[in-house]
């Protein structure tokens, strides 16, 4: 299963979803609005274009079920802002931690993030991609990939906010692939502490 964390107007988990379709792929956003369009089109029959393994939740980070879990073997989370880039960035140590806690044991945590001046008055200290590595490090994670993302990943993330981002190149924005390091069979308790093989 595919979470795309923060997933705006859901263009990106319907690109997934067809492009993959026998993978659920599962887009979250805490606003429905975004999303009304794309997930009409998914929920349209086949023969219309209908996309049965695309679904859409709205929920923050903060209010996820714990039934969610160890679920995912990808999580994605483009462009966030506001307490979705603080989980993202570490900022929030508790929300990174539900936004970790979706993985399953070697699971893909596939960050895109660019900070501008008003989201580190929001909260969200700026980019500093080896500091960032080190929270997810004590979370049990391990960096695959940090650099700057290119123009191609911009126009690959199927985003809106990724569009403007590579026509106004000024902004420095990340790209970060963190791998879950744990055994099969660790699970993450759904508070800040983790637990062994059950």
């Amino acid at each position: 299963m595919t979470v795309d964390l923060g997933a705006g107007d859901g263009r990106a988990v319907l690109a997934r979803a067809a492009a993959h379709p026998g993978e659920l792929v599962v887009g979250i956003d805490a606003s429905s609005a975004g999303m009304v369009r794309t997930s009409r089109r998914a929920a349209r029959t086949a023969a219309r274009g209908g996309l049965p393994n695309a679904r859409f939740v709205i929920a923050g980070l903060e209010a996820l079920p714990a039934e969610l879990s160890d679920f995912a073997d990808l999580v994605s989370v483009q462009f966030p802002w506001g307490s979705l880039l603080a989980a993202a960035t570490g900022d929030a140590p508790a929300l990174t931690h539900l936004l970790v806690r979706l993985l399953r044991p070697g699971g893909t945590l596939l960050l895109i993030i660019s900070a501008s001046p008003r989201d580190e008055g929001a909260g969200a200290s700026g980019l500093d991609p080896a500091r960032i590595a080190v929270v997810y490090r004590q979370l049990g994670m391990r960096v695959a990939v940090s650099r700057l993302a290119t123009h191609d990943d911009l126009e690959a993330s199927r985003s809106s906010w990724g569009k403007r981002l590579a026509a106004s190149p000024g902004r420095a924005t990340w790209l970060m692939e963190l791998r879950d390091c744990r055994a099969p069979g660790y699970h993450r308790r759904p508070d800040a502490s983790d637990r062994g093989p059950e």
